[in-house]
Protein backbone atom coordinates (compact mmCIF):
# COMPACT_ATOMS: atom_id res chain seq x y z
CA UNK A 1 0.00 0.00 0.00
CA UNK A 2 1.70 3.50 -0.76
CA UNK A 3 1.40 6.68 0.86
CA UNK A 4 -1.36 8.02 -0.91
CA UNK A 5 -3.66 4.29 -0.35
CA UNK A 6 -2.87 4.90 4.05
CA UNK A 7 -3.99 8.05 3.75
CA UNK A 8 -7.31 7.49 2.10
CA UNK A 9 -7.76 4.38 4.02
CA UNK A 10 -7.23 6.52 7.78
CA UNK A 11 -9.47 9.41 6.10
CA UNK A 12 -11.84 6.88 5.46
CA UNK A 13 -11.88 4.79 8.83
CA UNK A 14 -12.30 8.37 10.63
CA UNK A 15 -15.34 9.94 8.43
CA UNK A 16 -16.42 6.42 8.94
CA UNK A 17 -16.17 5.31 12.19
CA UNK A 18 -14.94 8.56 13.98
CA UNK A 19 -11.59 6.78 14.81
CA UNK A 20 -8.23 8.86 14.01
CA UNK A 21 -5.12 7.17 13.46
CA UNK A 22 -2.08 8.23 12.15
CA UNK A 23 0.52 6.67 9.68
CA UNK A 24 2.68 5.37 12.56
CA UNK A 25 -0.48 4.04 13.86
CA UNK A 26 -1.84 2.14 10.81
CA UNK A 27 1.63 0.62 10.32
CA UNK A 28 1.68 -1.34 13.66
CA UNK A 29 -1.14 -3.55 12.70
CA UNK A 30 0.04 -6.18 11.40
CA UNK A 31 -3.10 -7.42 8.99
CA UNK A 32 -6.08 -6.08 7.49
CA UNK A 33 -8.07 -8.31 10.31
CA UNK A 34 -6.63 -6.45 13.05
CA UNK A 35 -7.38 -3.30 11.93
CA UNK A 36 -11.02 -4.32 11.16
CA UNK A 37 -10.87 -5.85 14.84
CA UNK A 38 -9.81 -2.59 16.22
CA UNK A 39 -12.32 -0.55 14.52
CA UNK A 40 -15.30 -2.77 15.73
CA UNK A 41 -13.81 -1.97 19.55
CA UNK A 42 -13.35 1.54 19.33
CA UNK A 43 -15.73 3.00 16.90
CA UNK A 44 -18.16 5.60 17.58
CA UNK A 45 -20.46 5.43 15.03
CA UNK A 46 -20.56 3.68 11.80
CA UNK A 47 -21.57 6.08 9.03
CA UNK A 48 -22.20 3.50 6.35
CA UNK A 49 -23.21 5.80 3.07
CA UNK A 50 -19.82 7.98 3.59
CA UNK A 51 -18.09 8.29 0.23
CA UNK A 52 -14.59 9.25 0.63
CA UNK A 53 -13.75 12.06 -0.73
CA UNK A 54 -10.69 14.85 -0.15
CA UNK A 55 -13.54 17.74 -1.46
CA UNK A 56 -13.78 19.27 2.32
CA UNK A 57 -10.01 18.80 2.82
CA UNK A 58 -8.40 20.36 -0.16
CA UNK A 59 -11.08 23.22 0.13
CA UNK A 60 -9.98 24.06 3.86
CA UNK A 61 -7.53 26.38 4.70
CA UNK A 62 -3.89 24.98 5.35
CA UNK A 63 -1.28 27.07 7.39
CA UNK A 64 1.89 27.72 4.82
CA UNK A 65 4.31 30.39 4.08
CA UNK A 66 5.55 30.49 0.12
CA UNK A 67 9.17 31.01 0.08
CA UNK A 68 10.37 34.72 -0.65
CA UNK A 69 10.97 34.87 -5.06
CA UNK A 70 14.79 35.90 -4.92
CA UNK A 71 16.08 38.13 -7.77
CA UNK A 72 18.40 35.08 -8.29
CA UNK A 73 15.99 32.84 -9.38
CA UNK A 74 16.09 33.93 -12.64
CA UNK A 75 19.86 34.18 -13.32
CA UNK A 76 19.98 30.57 -11.28
CA UNK A 77 17.35 28.59 -13.54
CA UNK A 78 19.11 29.77 -16.78
CA UNK A 79 22.65 29.77 -16.00
CA UNK A 80 21.56 26.19 -15.96
CA UNK A 81 20.45 26.18 -19.20
CA UNK A 82 23.26 28.39 -20.45
CA UNK A 83 26.10 25.66 -18.99
CA UNK A 84 24.48 22.91 -20.39
CA UNK A 85 24.31 24.40 -24.31
CA UNK A 86 27.98 24.02 -23.72
CA UNK A 87 27.55 20.34 -23.59
CA UNK A 88 24.35 19.46 -25.39
CA UNK A 89 21.66 20.92 -28.13
CA UNK A 90 18.53 22.58 -26.44
CA UNK A 91 15.01 22.88 -27.54
CA UNK A 92 12.05 24.03 -25.84
CA UNK A 93 8.56 24.39 -27.04
CA UNK A 94 5.06 24.68 -26.77
CA UNK A 95 5.16 27.47 -23.95
CA UNK A 96 2.19 28.85 -25.93
CA UNK A 97 -0.09 26.13 -24.12
CA UNK A 98 0.91 27.52 -20.88
CA UNK A 99 -2.64 28.83 -19.42
CA UNK A 100 -3.03 32.04 -17.29
CA UNK A 101 -3.77 31.20 -13.38
CA UNK A 102 -2.69 28.56 -11.76
CA UNK A 103 -1.95 25.16 -13.30
CA UNK A 104 0.40 21.75 -12.67
CA UNK A 105 3.09 21.26 -14.88
CA UNK A 106 3.70 17.63 -15.11
CA UNK A 107 6.85 16.27 -16.54
CA UNK A 108 8.41 12.48 -16.96
CA UNK A 109 11.48 12.72 -15.24
CA UNK A 110 14.66 11.83 -16.84
CA UNK A 111 17.44 13.82 -14.60
CA UNK A 112 18.59 15.86 -12.02
CA UNK A 113 17.91 19.15 -13.65
CA UNK A 114 14.53 18.41 -15.41
CA UNK A 115 13.25 20.67 -12.64
CA UNK A 116 15.60 23.72 -13.90
CA UNK A 117 15.22 22.41 -17.60
CA UNK A 118 11.03 23.06 -17.85
CA UNK A 119 11.85 26.30 -15.91
CA UNK A 120 14.08 27.91 -17.70
CA UNK A 121 11.58 28.32 -20.57
CA UNK A 122 9.43 30.03 -18.51
CA UNK A 123 8.67 33.83 -19.20
CA UNK A 124 9.98 36.04 -15.92
CA UNK A 125 6.48 36.61 -14.79
CA UNK A 126 5.46 32.55 -15.10
CA UNK A 127 8.84 31.79 -13.61
CA UNK A 128 7.90 33.83 -10.64
CA UNK A 129 4.65 32.35 -9.78
CA UNK A 130 5.48 29.17 -10.17
CA UNK A 131 6.11 26.41 -7.43
CA UNK A 132 7.96 23.24 -7.20
CA UNK A 133 8.30 20.52 -3.86
CA UNK A 134 11.03 18.63 -2.86
CA UNK A 135 11.11 15.96 -0.37
CA UNK A 136 12.78 16.73 2.72
CA UNK A 137 15.62 14.02 2.25
CA UNK A 138 16.46 15.24 -0.48
CA UNK A 139 17.22 18.58 0.42
CA UNK A 140 19.53 18.09 2.84
CA UNK A 141 23.34 19.72 1.83
CA UNK A 142 23.46 23.14 2.56
CA UNK A 143 24.15 24.21 -1.10
CA UNK A 144 20.51 22.60 -1.76
CA UNK A 145 18.92 24.12 0.66
CA UNK A 146 20.36 27.68 -0.44
CA UNK A 147 19.04 27.12 -3.70
CA UNK A 148 15.67 25.37 -2.62
CA UNK A 149 15.13 28.75 -0.63
CA UNK A 150 15.88 30.54 -3.48
CA UNK A 151 14.24 28.99 -6.43
CA UNK A 152 10.97 28.81 -5.24
CA UNK A 153 11.03 25.28 -3.69
CA UNK A 154 8.92 24.66 -0.82
CA UNK A 155 9.99 21.55 1.13
CA UNK A 156 8.25 18.79 2.74
CA UNK A 157 8.28 15.85 5.28
CA UNK A 158 5.93 13.31 3.43
CA UNK A 159 7.23 10.76 6.06
CA UNK A 160 5.67 12.86 8.52
CA UNK A 161 2.22 14.12 7.66
CA UNK A 162 1.44 13.39 3.64
CA UNK A 163 -2.33 14.57 4.45
CA UNK A 164 -0.92 18.30 5.73
CA UNK A 165 1.27 17.78 2.10
CA UNK A 166 -1.36 17.72 0.17
CA UNK A 167 -3.06 20.33 1.94
CA UNK A 168 -0.10 22.80 1.10
CA UNK A 169 0.17 22.21 -2.61
CA UNK A 170 -3.70 22.80 -3.01
CA UNK A 171 -2.71 26.08 -0.76
CA UNK A 172 -0.25 26.95 -3.40
CA UNK A 173 -2.99 26.74 -6.11
CA UNK A 174 -5.76 27.99 -4.18
CA UNK A 175 -3.48 31.23 -4.47
CA UNK A 176 -3.41 31.27 -8.12
CA UNK A 177 0.30 30.14 -8.70
CA UNK A 178 1.85 27.46 -10.73
CA UNK A 179 2.89 23.76 -9.69
CA UNK A 180 5.57 21.93 -11.33
CA UNK A 181 5.25 18.26 -9.89
CA UNK A 182 6.59 15.02 -11.19
CA UNK A 183 4.34 12.48 -11.12
CA UNK A 184 6.70 9.44 -11.47
CA UNK A 185 8.16 10.75 -7.72
CA UNK A 186 11.84 9.97 -8.89
CA UNK A 187 14.19 10.02 -12.10
CA UNK A 188 13.98 6.98 -14.53
CA UNK A 189 16.12 3.90 -14.12
CA UNK A 190 16.14 2.71 -17.68
CA UNK A 191 15.14 5.63 -20.10
CA UNK A 192 11.66 4.19 -19.51
CA UNK A 193 8.48 6.36 -18.20
CA UNK A 194 7.56 4.54 -15.01
CA UNK A 195 4.20 4.49 -13.19
CA UNK A 196 2.27 8.14 -12.51
CA UNK A 197 0.83 8.59 -8.99
CA UNK A 198 -2.15 10.41 -9.07
CA UNK A 199 -1.51 13.06 -5.73
CA UNK A 200 -1.62 15.60 -8.67
CA UNK A 201 -4.94 14.66 -10.27
CA UNK A 202 -7.19 14.85 -6.86
CA UNK A 203 -6.03 18.04 -6.60
CA UNK A 204 -6.77 18.93 -10.43
CA UNK A 205 -10.10 17.37 -9.96
CA UNK A 206 -11.34 18.57 -6.68
CA UNK A 207 -10.20 22.26 -7.41
CA UNK A 208 -10.78 22.19 -11.36
CA UNK A 209 -6.94 23.21 -12.14
CA UNK A 210 -5.91 22.28 -15.48
CA UNK A 211 -2.57 20.59 -15.99
CA UNK A 212 0.45 20.90 -18.67
CA UNK A 213 1.66 17.53 -19.72
CA UNK A 214 5.89 18.23 -20.15
CA UNK A 215 7.33 16.01 -22.36
CA UNK A 216 11.18 15.61 -21.43
CA UNK A 217 13.22 13.67 -24.00
CA UNK A 218 17.17 13.27 -24.08
CA UNK A 219 18.05 14.15 -20.81
CA UNK A 220 18.37 10.27 -19.82
CA UNK A 221 20.67 9.44 -22.49
CA UNK A 222 22.60 12.32 -22.31
CA UNK A 223 23.37 12.36 -18.65
CA UNK A 224 21.55 9.36 -16.63
CA UNK A 225 22.88 8.96 -12.97
CA UNK A 226 24.63 5.65 -13.45
CA UNK A 227 26.00 7.03 -16.89
CA UNK A 228 30.23 7.40 -16.22
CA UNK A 229 30.24 11.06 -18.28
CA UNK A 230 27.29 12.80 -20.33
CA UNK A 231 27.32 12.34 -24.19
CA UNK A 232 27.79 15.62 -25.66
CA UNK A 233 26.09 16.86 -28.42
CA UNK A 234 22.99 14.74 -27.56
CA UNK A 235 19.81 16.61 -28.21
CA UNK A 236 17.31 17.89 -24.86
CA UNK A 237 13.60 18.28 -25.68
CA UNK A 238 11.35 19.83 -23.29
CA UNK A 239 7.92 20.60 -24.54
CA UNK A 240 4.69 22.12 -23.16
CA UNK A 241 1.70 20.03 -24.34
CA UNK A 242 -1.78 21.72 -24.64
CA UNK A 243 -3.13 21.86 -20.74
CA UNK A 244 -5.79 18.72 -19.71
CA UNK A 245 -8.73 19.94 -17.93
CA UNK A 246 -10.35 18.08 -15.31
CA UNK A 247 -13.79 18.43 -16.14
CA UNK A 248 -15.98 15.07 -15.96
CA UNK A 249 -12.60 12.86 -15.25
CA UNK A 250 -12.11 10.44 -11.85
CA UNK A 251 -8.66 11.04 -10.89
CA UNK A 252 -7.27 7.53 -12.46
CA UNK A 253 -8.46 8.37 -15.76
CA UNK A 254 -6.59 12.18 -15.72
CA UNK A 255 -3.70 10.40 -14.67
CA UNK A 256 -3.75 7.86 -17.10
CA UNK A 257 -4.39 11.02 -20.10
CA UNK A 258 -1.75 12.81 -19.14
CA UNK A 259 0.79 10.04 -19.23
CA UNK A 260 -0.47 9.05 -22.68
CA UNK A 261 0.28 12.76 -23.69
CA UNK A 262 3.74 12.22 -22.92
CA UNK A 263 4.20 9.43 -23.80
CA UNK A 264 2.56 9.86 -27.49
CA UNK A 265 4.88 13.09 -27.43
CA UNK A 266 8.06 11.57 -26.36
CA UNK A 267 7.35 8.95 -29.48
CA UNK A 268 6.79 11.08 -32.01
CA UNK A 269 10.30 12.91 -31.10
CA UNK A 270 12.40 9.99 -30.79
CA UNK A 271 11.66 9.78 -34.71
CA UNK A 272 12.87 13.39 -35.93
Amino acid sequence: MDSLSKISLIDYIEKSFGIKLDEEQLLKFPSIRKIAEYIQSNKLFHQTDHESTWSGDLKDNADIILPKTSFLLGPIVRSVRGVFRLFFRFEGKGMEHIPEGPCFFAPNHESKLDAFLVLSYLDKPTLKNTFSYAKKDHVKSGIRKYLASRTNVIVMDLSKDLKHSIQKMAEVVKQGKKILIFPEGTRTQNGKIGKFKKTYTILSVELNIPIVPVAISGAYTAMSSGAKKIKRGEKITIEFLPAVYPEGMKPEELNDLVKQRIVEAKGSVSHI
